[in-house]
């Protein structure tokens, strides 16, 4: 399937169940977004992603049981605008700042990379994707210059109660609804309530752009677990490799995951053998054709800590998912 891109005129749809944050990962791929997503919370995973394209916009809705990271490079065509249909926002965290509820987020126009975790227990984030050219011919049109102003000053904004309530509505699929899977959002509409939100908040309702030392680490360790997801390190090594101190790198993926970073690496290498025992094309690509070899490959070389481990984080044992990918 071709990548998204925003100079297409065209209508684009697909509606997915996922059961590993992997499959986000190729989902958001298409759209054009190097994302890479993380199962944070213990336990099976089973989500729903739906995405449509029309008028120069992307509606994204995506519903998980389970607690997720997401980070990487955003796609410099599109500008997000976030919002979560739930009130499960207690471990939310962008940029390892907590949300306030009613919070609008991601808008702002400046920022190339994404770091946003949600909370375990279930939650849905619906994102508007806007065409970056739109949106700077709109900010032209404010005669005051507040729209510019705030997509360029701000990240997030906490919407008036009408206002929230508004743009959740206009940000559910309409087949989630209980309409024509095939009916299309009603994008002119959601547009100018995006905007209108933007441009009337008081400043007092802006937040700025937070990113600290801390949520820069956090993404540079997360980043670093991907690109070394086959070498178990220790600590010491990855302190060395991110110019940091044990103590400073632990304080930060405490704070926003809720764990240390060496268990952040362990599921990072976890993430990948659940993904590759659900996909038999990646086994054949890699070589791997039992279990034992796809966790070597990935650097657990202990049969029973493996097994231990795999099923603590998914809920299931590596068999169970080899069966799974095989029927």
């Amino acid at each position: 399937m071709q990548t998204v891109s925003a100079g297409k005129d065209l209508h684009f749809c697909l509606d997915r169940q996922f059961t590993s944050a992997e499959q986000c990962t190729e989902i958001w791929r298409l759209l054009g977004c190097d994302y890479q997503w993380l199962q944070i919370s213990p336990g099976p995973l089973n989500g729903r992603i739906r995405v449509e394209r029309q008028q120069g916009m992307i509606l994204v809705s995506i519903q998980a049981d389970q607690a997720l990271l997401v980070q990487g490079a955003r796609n410099p065509d599109w500008v997000p605008f976030t919002i979560e249909h739930t009130d499960n926002i207690a471990e939310h965290r962008h940029f390892g700042e907590a949300l306030s509820p009613r919070t609008l987020g991601g808008f702002n126009t400046r920022l190339d990379q994404t770091l946003l975790r949600t909370s375990p227990g279930g939650s849905q984030i619906g994102a508007v994707l806007l065409d970056r050219r739109r949106i700077e011919q709109m900010a032209a049109l404010d005669p005051f210059g507040r729209l510019q102003d705030h997509l360029d000053g701000s990240n997030t904004a906490v919407l008036s109660e009408a206002s929230h309530q508004g743009l959740k509505l206009l940000m559910e699929p309409p087949a989630w609804q209980g309409f024509d899977a095939h009916g299309c959002f009603q994008a002119d509409l959601l547009e100018a309530q995006l905007f209108d939100a933007l441009a009337s908040e008081p400043d007092s309702c802006l937040r700025p752009v937070t990113q600290t030392h801390r949520s820069d680490l956090v993404r540079e360790v997360v980043e670093f677990s991907f690109r070394n997801r086959q070498t178990p390190m220790t600590l010491q090594e990855v302190c060395r490799a991110l110019f940091t101190t044990k103590t400073t790198l632990t304080v930060s993926c405490r704070e926003m995951f809720g764990f240390g970073p060496m268990l952040l690496l362990k599921r990072v290498r976890l993430q990948q053998v659940h993904h590759v025992l659900s996909n038999p094309d990646l086994q054949r690509q890699l070589g791997c054709r039992t279990i034992h070899a796809v966790a070597s490959y990935f650097g657990f070389y202990s049969r029973n800590h493996f097994s231990r481990d795999y099923r603590a984080l998914f809920g299931e044992s590596p068999r169970d998912t080899l069966h799974h990918s095989a029927a």
